[in-house]
């Protein structure tokens, strides 16, 4: 995708909540965190739970809460609750007070922990899981969030083009054999989608 088709898209992008123009910038300003999703990937995460009417969404990887927000606020459009897992105890903190500051602490549960265990814990069934935690749990707990979505629900998973982009292998491999899993498995129609840094999408069919 070339420049000036990026930009105008980004062009036509107005933000959800106010607050996410800020806390973009804020990403770019920071070197100690991993990049957030975007606002292609936010405004498609907005679409798809106003799509889906969705009411439970479960978010894993929080970071400063730059999607959480982007959910969060589509959520005001459909009554729902957003569970957000983080495992860093500051980005909780940093993630509270995003939500706190865009007016959205009613629709989010954050719970500090390990995505692996959390999910174990958790029931279902939810409407849409974004998954965005520390890329070796991608393959790890994508059997655990496909039973966790319901039937015509949605699983979406962010920096999909790790592998093309010559992303490191620890970081992109895990990824990429996501992406070989979500494609394969009967249970998902997948399709992988050149926004940001790829968001793998998946609509379950059936148990």
């Amino acid at each position: 995708m070339g420049d000036a088709v990026h930009d105008y898209i980004l062009s036509m992008l107005t933000p959800d909540n106010p607050l996410l123009l800020g806390l973009g910038r804020r990403y770019e300003r920071r070197t100690d965190i991993q990049p957030a999703v975007g606002p292609e990937v936010g405004k498609l995460l907005g679409l798809l739970v106003r799509l889906a009417q969705a009411t439970r969404v479960l978010e894993m990887g929080t970071c400063l809460g730059y999607s959480t927000v982007w959910l969060a606020q589509a959520m005001e459009a459909t009554d729902g609750q957003l569970t957000s897992v983080e495992l860093d105890h500051a980005l909780v903190e940093e993630t509270r007070r995003s939500v706190e500051a865009a007016g959205l602490s009613h629709r989010v549960l954050l719970i500090e922990g390990d995505a692996g265990q959390v999910l174990r814990e958790l029931t279902g069934p939810f409407d849409l899981i974004l998954q965005d935690s520390a890329k070796p749990l991608y393959p790890e707990l994508l059997e655990r969030s496909v039973q966790l979505t319901r039937v015509g629900g949605i699983l979406a998973a962010d920096d999909a083009l790790f592998k093309p982009m010559g992303i490191p292998a620890k970081f992109s491999d895990p990824v990429h054999q996501y992406n070989t899993c979500a494609a394969s498995d009967p249970r998902l129609y997948t399709t992988i989608l050149p926004i940001g840094d790829g968001l793998t999408v998946s609509l379950k069919l059936h148990d």
